[in-house]
């Protein structure tokens, strides 16, 4: 503030005496030039009285110049002709001269310009002298004179003078006035910053506006880091004090917030980055991805489910202990097996019966429909005994992957669908690539593209279309569209979860058990590749995955 005041101060001085010097310049000039007709005036009544016409007019005009200190004299004739010059010897004619004309027409003229002749400024009087009613000759007296630009020329040191000086006293007022206007507002900033919350008070009215303000503002934040305060003790209480562990962060080495629970769990130090992010490959596949996911981790002896989920700025990691829930889902998958592996017998000898009565072991009439409907329930229970044994051995399968030519193993299989495609008269599109190869091993991918063809089928419309398109290229992709019921919004994130089915009833009509795409997303999440669903409800659905 106190560069402004002195830059404006500055300027507004120096302007200030360059204008003052213009103008004094011209009221100098006004005054010399004043001055100096006047003189040439009475050198012209001294002229009138010495000059003797009939001597020799260049001899006396040398004598009167002298006598007047050197001022240049002319004597002309009346159509401008020079009679004599004491400063110049030609013989221009000068009856277009201002001083000249004016003389002729009112007796006298005054001009000042720059000689032609001389080459300097000149201040030019001229008189006519009248001889029997007419002009004799007229004679003219000069003296130099100095311009307006000389004038202010020779002023210019006097002005950088009183410049300087202008600077100096500048800044001494600006020193003086900013010290007596800012002082007060710099204690009342002072008081502000060092009240510690209490109240700013002044004594000048003019800053009372200002010290209410700083009041306002003081309250205010006061406030504010009150609440700041006591929401960070109940945010300390509340992740002290929770089972689960939970992670805020940017990045592995960007820890936003950590609870004690995740940091001990994590074994994480504080400016540290979390080696689980980094040394866990499945984890580091998860965050590259940046798509929710869910791993499970055993942790100080227990089971715990580490849950992803990712905004823009920041992701969150929640970390739950789910031992006893996987301790049951282990007794159930156990229980399941033995169960199933049980039941393999049984289903034996029914199929076996079923196929004797429909021989001819009952009456007739009751022979196909009993039939049909043992052997129906029979396939019904092996497909659920193989579908849950091949969900369980999924995670234990080691066997070595190998090269699939997977455009030979869909024509190959969709041709085994044309009964249930004929069925419900479901249209059959196919744009498959040949060539297609991918690293895995057929019985997964038999697996894969029975269940999602199976599925397509079992939901499609009557009338309807199933479309499987298989791409090549450097990512190859599979592509399994339906026309049918389609998928509820509420539905997309549980289809993939184990006996989740979209058919609630559970009766069989639908005829399937909530296995299939859990072994389909478990398969493809196992191998690496994207697994990915579009469905409108009442209008089909698509699966697709990306290798």
């Amino acid at each position: 503030m106190r560069r402004r005041i002195l830059l404006v101060s500055l300027l507004v001085s120096v302007v200030g005496l360059v204008l003052l010097s213009v103008l004094f310049t011209e009221l100098y000039y006004s005054g010399a030039i004043s001055q100096a007709e006047g003189q040439l005036k009475i050198y012209m009544n001294v002229f009138e009285d010495e000059y003797d016409p009939a001597a020799e007019a260049n001899a006396e005009a040398e004598r009167l110049s002298e006598l007047f200190g050197g001022a240049r004299i002319t004597l002309f004739s009346p159509d401008g002709a020079v009679l004599a010059d004491t400063q110049s010897d030609t013989s221009e004619n000068h009856a277009a001269r201002e001083e000249f004309t004016e003389a002729l027409e009112s007796g006298e003229g005054f001009a000042v310009r720059s000689s032609s002749t001389l080459g300097t400024n000149m201040i030019y009087y001229c008189r006519a002298f009248p001889a029997e009613g007419d002009v004799q000759y007229l004679a003219r007296i000069a003296v130099p004179v100095s311009s307006e630009v000389a004038v202010f020329t020779d002023a210019i040191p006097t002005l950088i003078w009183f410049i300087l000086v202008d600077v100096l006293v500048c800044l001494l007022i600006a020193w003086l006035a900013t010290s007596f206007i800012l002082r007060p507002v710099e204690r009342l900033t002072k008081a502000a910053a060092t009240s510690g919350g209490k109240e700013v008070q002044t004594e000048y009215s003019e800053l009372a506006p200002i010290a209410k303000m700083m009041n306002d503002m003081n309250a205010d934040i006061n406030d504010k880091m009150a609440k700041m305060k006591e929401d960070q003790r109940l945010e300390k209480l509340i992740l002290g004090s929770m089972e689960h562990g939970i992670v805020i962060f940017r990045s592995a080495e960007d820890v936003i917030l950590i609870n004690k629970t995740a940091a001990r769990l994590l074994d994480y130090e504080q400016n540290e980055p979390v080696r689980a992010f980094t040394e866990d490959r499945e984890i580091a596949d998860i965050l590259a991805a940046r798509e929710p996911s869910s791993v499970y981790r055993k942790l100080e002896g227990r089971d715990y489910n580490l849950r992803f989920t990712f905004k823009e700025q920041s992701s969150v990691l929640l970390i739950t202990d789910v031992t006893e829930s996987m301790a049951a889902a282990r007794s159930k998958n156990d229980f399941i097996a033995n169960v199933t592996h049980e039941m393999n017998t049984p289903l034996t000898s029914i199929r076996g019966f079923a196929e004797l009565i429909a021989e001819g072991g009952i009456p007739p009439e009751r022979i196909p429909g009993v039939a049909k409907t043992i052997i129906k329930q029979s396939d019904r229970l092996s497909n659920l005994i193989r579908s849950i044994i091949n969900f369980s051995a999924i995670d234990s399968d080691e066997l070595p992957d190998y090269e699939v030519d997977l455009t030979e193993l869909v024509r190959e299989t969709i041709s085994s669908f044309e009964p249930k495609l004929s069925q419900k008269n479901i249209s059959l599109k196919l744009d498959i690539a040949n060539g297609v190869r991918v690293m895995s091993r057929r019985e997964r991918l038999l697996e894969i593209f029975n269940n999602l063809v199976s599925n397509a089928i079992r939901y499609n419309k009557e009338g309807g279309t199933l479309t499987v398109t298989l791409a090549g290229g450097e990512h190859p992709a599979l592509s399994v569209a339906d026309t049918g019921v389609g998928i509820a919004e509420e539905d997309k994130d549980r289809i993939f979860d184990r006996f989740y089915t979209v058919d609630k009833s559970h009766n069989g009509g639908g005829g399937g058990f909530g296995l299939g795409l859990a072994i389909v997303k478990k398969l493809c999440k196992r191998a690496g590749w994207k697994l990915s669903v579009e469905s409108e409800l009442g209008a089909g659905t698509e699966f697709k995955i990306e290798f």
